[in-house]
């Protein structure tokens, strides 16, 4: 069987360009963002009306009551396309992490609460979806870019933020760094 040299170069960048992806992925996974001491915080606390009762089970959400578990709070707009893009993964994701002690609550930032229940009846949100009022978005470092992320530990501490679309191996990869913390 005969191969010119240009199918021998092609094969070569082939596997390079795979294995550097590869070797990517690794690094992204291993320099997940840490927490240091003088960045952790105690989470604000908050109680605010959950925007999607019948869908979540919940009518209003407290901070408060979920000490012993993992809280992760996403600000998020309708109008957002990063926050449209991490909808069904969030959505995945709570319903897989749910069963394991996480909470998910989805605080919504828009103007007009309008069409809120409609978005989350939409992309099948189960978590509850909260309406930001100033105190929290103030409380939460004036939120002025979204999406952000929140972790916060089963003790009620902002452990990493995530500011911008988060992604797939960041949300998970976080989260399981903190299960096994606690």
């Amino acid at each position: 069987m005969k191969f010119s040299l240009k199918s021998k170069k092609s094969k070569y960048l082939y596997k390079f360009i795979f294995l550097s992806f590869l070797i990517f992925i690794v690094f992204i996974n291993l320099n997940l963002p840490e927490a240091n001491a003088s960045s952790i915080v105690n989470a604000p606390d908050f109680s605010l009306k959950v925007l999607n009762r019948n869908a979540s089970g919940y009518n209003v959400f407290s901070l408060k009551n979920y000490r012993g578990h993992i809280v992760i709070l996403n600000f998020w707009a309708t109008w957002c396309p990063p926050c449209r893009a991490e909808m069904p993964m969030l959505v995945k994701f709570y319903n897989l992490y749910r069963k394991k002690g996480v909470v998910v609550v989805g605080i919504n930032v828009n103007k007009n609460v309008g069409g809120v229940s409609a978005f989350a009846k939409l992309y099948g949100i189960s978590y509850p979806v909260v309406y930001a009022n100033s105190d929290i978005l103030s409380e939460y470092g004036g939120i002025d870019e979204i999406p952000q992320t929140f972790f916060i530990s089963k003790d009620g501490k902002i452990m990493f933020h995530w500011v911008g679309q988060i992604s797939h191996s960041a949300l998970y990869g976080i989260t399981d760094k903190l299960l096994k913390m606690n």
